[in-house]
This record gives C-alpha cells, structure tokens and sequence, in this order.
C-alpha cells in the first residue's frame, strides 16, 4: 500500500525554521539587548490582545480554555487571532475570537514569506497591549513576536534556542502537563505557578464546538447519499489519519482495517470513515483493505469542517489517531477511543467539553516512548523500521474498547442529541 506524502510545503518551511530560524533570533536578541527596552508594566489596561497559533488544527481547540480565561481576564478587550487560512473555518466556532487573521502557505514559501512581512507592518499599526505566542519551538513566531512591536510579549522557552528570549516573558513548556495547561500558564506568565497533579481529563474542560442546523442538513445529506449508511444504526466515526506533521502517529492500516473487518461482521453499526480530500485516497484504500467495500462510509472530503462536527455530535464512538479529529471529537462531546504512539498522552490526552464524556486511550508506553518532543520540531526518532508503539496496539483490545463505550453511548449520545440548541 503506497503512503500518503506528506506536505512539502510544510517540510520547506520547517526547514527554514531550522535552518535560517536560529541565525536571525540570535540576530534580533543582539538588537533587543542593544535597544534596552524597558521591562513592560503589569498594571496597564489591556484593550487589544493578538494570539498567534498557526501550525496545528487540535492545538488551536486545546488553545478554546485559554481564550476563554482571557476573555474572564480582560472582558473589554478585542481578541485577535492569526493562523493559516486552513484553520480559518474552526476559529469560526471557537468562542471570543473577534478578529481572525490568516496567512496563505499553499502559494509557496517566498509568498508566505512576503505576506508574513505585509501582516507584520499591519500588527505593528495596531500595536497590541498583548501579544501570546502559543507555538512551542518554532522561530517563525517568536520573530514574528518581537516584530510585532506589542507593548507585552508571552511565550514559550526553547532548549537550545533564543526563541523564548525573543519575549518579555518567556515561560518553560512543561512536557509532564497537558497542552492546554501550558498554553493557561501564559496567561499566568509566571514560572513559578503551582499546577495541580491531576489526571488529564480533569484538568481543563473544553469550551463545547455546537454545529449549525444547515451544517447538520449538510451532514444528514451526504451520509443518505450513501449506499452503506442506514437511519437508525449506532455511528462509529473512525479516523485513520494523521495530518502531515507526522504519519507515523497512524495505526498501520492492516490493523485498522481488521478492526474494521470485525466491527462489519459483529457489530450493526455505521461505520464512516473521515478525512480530508487529500487522504480519500488512502482511507479508501484501507476499506479495501477491510473488505468492506458498500458496508463502510468513506466521508473523506465529502464534509466541510461544521458538516464534519455535526457528524462527531451524532457519533457513538469516534476511533482515531492522535491527531486534530481527536480534539474536535472532545469538544463537540463525542467518546472516543485515542490510539498513541510517539506522541504521548500526557500531552495531548483527551479533554472533555461534558461532563459524562467517556474515553479510552490506547498507549503501550514503551521504553523508547515517546520519541517526539515539541522542542525537536516534532520530528520523529524512532528506533526501529517502523513505529513498534503503534504496531503493538493490537486490533482486539480496541474493539472491547469500542464495545464498551457503544454499550454506554447509546444513552448518552440521545442525550446530546436533545440538548443540542
């Protein structure tokens, strides 16, 4: 089975970060250290707050709590937030977002590039009271930061790296706590900060992500249109993706497709299958796989991202990768079953949006476990051929995980289907 490529475009600009990223921080701390800027002052009104997140659909919904807490924080102030174009659609339905700004990376690098500089002349008329950079190890944004010309910069430190010296506050990103309670410690900006131990799901709650009525009439029309998916049936949602930062998060497609194979032939459910346009390809190359062919849904690139929640509203169980559908499953309130290998949980473990939202993680936790760090530009350093954290994951302790939270979904996904707005 031929494997999807990843994004090139992504892979340049990583690169460049790596490459090019460290010579210019190093430049712009000499100039930083020679201008003398005086330290900010914590008592000054805050009016107009920019959050920059780029890279990463899932982290912009783990990032919800903390635009939360800034709206309780400073309930006057404009919230901007700058992305990429992709992530557009999602800050739509994020909460207290007033502006969204977008940068373009599909025209190629040296327009991104150009943009990057028009935008930074933008923000530094506007000039921001404060400014949070929520990426953990790129160059890019602590450059963009300090180019920005806010009266407060936050964000997060880097071993090895002058990014984080490149803000007025730098903040340690603490890789034995969650990412949505690092991205909360920038609004605290104190290092010194107590943070409970408690376990993942406990500790922050997701602002729920709620669908429209058109984009449900848009979901209930595409699944009709297939010859597979019968009205009345339990819905399993299964993701065998992982978006391209890193396919090596995905569960081999032959255990994939043998979980398939046996929720087909023991279980009377839908079985739909997601992605975007570009994996169609491999997912529907994975219900071949299965033997499912008119049995399984394949919905990738059939739904728009609100057409894609409503789906995960309706779900009794959503199977998945670690990757962005995990966390849109949270927030719109679905159980899920989360697969991970090189990444670990304690990371980006699944929140909750309800307050019965059952989950099950799968996660071998081997001794070479994880083997990508956010301060390794996510890069993988795997030990063997392929990742033995995700080949380990056999197929028939996540079907009893399936089973179990089917047992239970069924009450509470008529639940959410009643109290939805």
């Amino acid at each position: 089975m031929r494997p999807a490529r990843p994004n090139r475009r992504y892979e340049a600009a990583l690169w460049l970060d790596k490459r090019v990223g460290p010579l210019l921080c190093t430049l712009l701390l000499g100039v930083r250290r020679l201008l003398r800027r005086a330290p900010p002052m914590r008592d000054t009104p805050i009016s107009k707050i920019l959050v920059l997140k780029f890279w990463g659909m899932g982290s912009i919904v783990l990032a919800s709590p903390l635009l939360v807490a800034l709206r309780e924080r400073h309930p006057e102030a404009r919230i901007d937030f700058a992305t990429l174009e992709e992530n557009d659609a999602l800050l739509r339905l994020v909460p207290y977002v007033d502006r969204r700004i977008t940068l373009g990376l599909g025209k190629g690098i040296p327009r991104f590039l150009l943009d990057t500089l028009r935008l930074i002349l933008r923000v530094r008329r506007e000039r921001y009271d404060l400014l949070l950079d929520l990426e953990f190890f790129t160059r890019y944004t602590a450059i963009f930061s300090f180019l920005a010309n806010a009266r407060i910069t936050r964000g997060f430190s880097a071993k090895g790296s002058a990014r984080g010296q490149l803000h007025d506050v730098e903040v340690p990103f603490n890789a034995y706590h969650h990412v949505a309670t690092n991205f909360l410690t920038l609004l605290e900006a104190n290092p010194l900060r107590v943070i409970p131990a408690r376990p993942g799901d406990e500790q922050v709650v997701l602002p729920a992500l709620a669908a429209g009525e058109a984009a449900r009439a848009r979901c209930d029309a595409a699944l009709a249109s297939q010859p597979g998916y019968r009205t009345g049936r339990p819905t399993v949602v299964i993701n065998p993706n992982t978006g391209d930062m890193a396919l090596e998060r995905r569960w081999p497609p032959e255990l994939m497709a043998e979980l398939l194979r046996e929720l087909a032939r023991s279980e009377d459910v839908n079985l739909v299958l997601t992605g975007s346009s570009g994996e169609r390809p491999f997912v529907e190359s994975v219900v071949r796989l299965a033997g499912i062919e008119g049995r399984g849904v394949v919905a990738a690139g059939k739904l728009d991202l609100e057409a894609f929640i409503a789906l995960l509203e309706r779900a009794h169980v959503v199977v998945t990768n670690d990757s962005g559908p995990l966390h849109l499953a949270r927030a719109a309130g679905a159980p899920v079953v989360a697969l991970f290998g090189p990444e670990t949980p304690v990371l980006y473990g699944p929140l909750r949006s309800r307050d019965v939202q059952p989950f099950r993680v799968h996660y071998r936790g081997l001794a070479c476990s994880p083997c990508m760090f956010v301060h390794d530009n996510k890069v993988l350093s795997c030990w063997f051929a392929q990742a033995r954290c995700m080949t380990e994951i056999e197929p028939r302790e996540v079907l009893a995980s399936v089973r179990e939270l089917l047992e239970a979904g069924h009450a509470a996904a008529a639940r959410r289907v009643a109290a939805r707005p």
